[in-house]
């Protein structure tokens, strides 16, 4: 068996394409590059470093600015956070919060998504256009009616009102997310089901959930931590101590006969660990959330 190869005609010149060749400063553009990254990763960790490692100092050597690392370590202000002011408690209005905003804002934005991304009907751009336009409203404006309308649902100072409202808060970024990502999936999937007699929820529950996880995924990690890291609404519409979430517990440790430093550390440590716990169980579907649809 004979091979034949084709060659270009006398007089042509080749079109076939060429792997181009790398300049030699390339390497050290590379080095460059990656050295400047790593000096502005550790830039950003540096403060984040120091918080951790001070959790473990004295008052005496935070405010000495003795070194990065603590000599002798102690853990006096962890039994502070527990002991002044209860920070587990606390804690657990925030997990509370946290996953009952995130869920009551994934179910209604993944209701809403499916069907604003898969049937055409009258009206849908509309509500398209009127969900993503709330993320262009100012939360801190509308500070005043939210009160208002908080208070005259009866829902003011209670956690339940606190869930409802974060749901709410984080719907518009749920829905947009969510409905994107529908866009790009393939919708033969769902068109077999339909031949096969599957009904609409049955195929929301088997398919397009199983095959929406990297989305969901990252909006649940958003979703969670912004609510966990929420201050000013939590402050607005609480006002008894039971109903504080972790951010107004770490306030708790200023008071007018002075500021317990090393516990309000030891309790923000404890409160970073979280929702960076979250990423690290969720990090493979929150990057695979985030790059779908980068390449159709």
């Amino acid at each position: 068996m004979t091979t034949i190869t084709q060659r270009p005609a006398a007089g042509t010149t080749s079109t076939m394409p060429t792997r181009p060749t790398r300049p030699g400063r390339s390497r050290w553009a590379s080095i460059a590059v990656y050295a400047f990254l790593a000096a502005v990763t550790a830039v950003s960790l540096t403060p984040t470093v120091w918080v951790m490692s001070s959790a473990f100092k004295t008052a005496i050597q935070i405010n000495s600015g003795s070194g990065l690392w603590p000599s002798p370590w102690t853990l006096q202000g962890f039994a502070d956070a527990f002991t002044e002011i209860h920070l587990h408690a606390y804690i657990g209005n925030s997990v509370l919060y946290a996953v009952g905003g995130t869920t009551g804002a994934l179910v209604a934005a993944f209701l809403a998504a499916y069907p604003l991304a898969r049937y055409a009907f009258r009206g849908r751009n509309a509500l398209v256009a009127t969900f993503s336009l709330a993320l262009a409203i100012p939360l801190v404006g509308l500070a005043t009616p939210l009160f208002f309308v908080v208070r005259s649902l009866e829902l003011f100072d209670s956690r339940l009102g606190l869930v409802i409202f974060y749901a709410a808060l984080e719907f518009p970024f749920t829905f947009i997310v969510l409905r994107s990502f529908l866009l790009s999936l393939p919708g033969e999937i769902e068109e077999a089901a339909v031949m096969d007699g599957a009904g609409y929820f049955t195929i929301v529950r088997r398919i397009v959930v199983p095959l929406s996880r990297p989305a969901i995924a990252t909006v649940c990690v958003v979703a969670f931590v912004k609510i966990w890291n929420e201050f000013y609404f939590a402050n607005l519409l609480t006002v008894s101590a039971d109903n504080h979430n972790v951010q107004l517990a770490l306030a708790g440790f200023k008071s007018q006969f002075g500021f317990n430093i090393t516990g309000a550390l030891a309790g923000a440590v404890l409160v970073m660990l979280v929702p960076i716990g979250l990423f690290l169980i969720l990090q493979r579907q929150v990057i695979a959330g985030l790059t779908a649809g980068a390449v159709k």
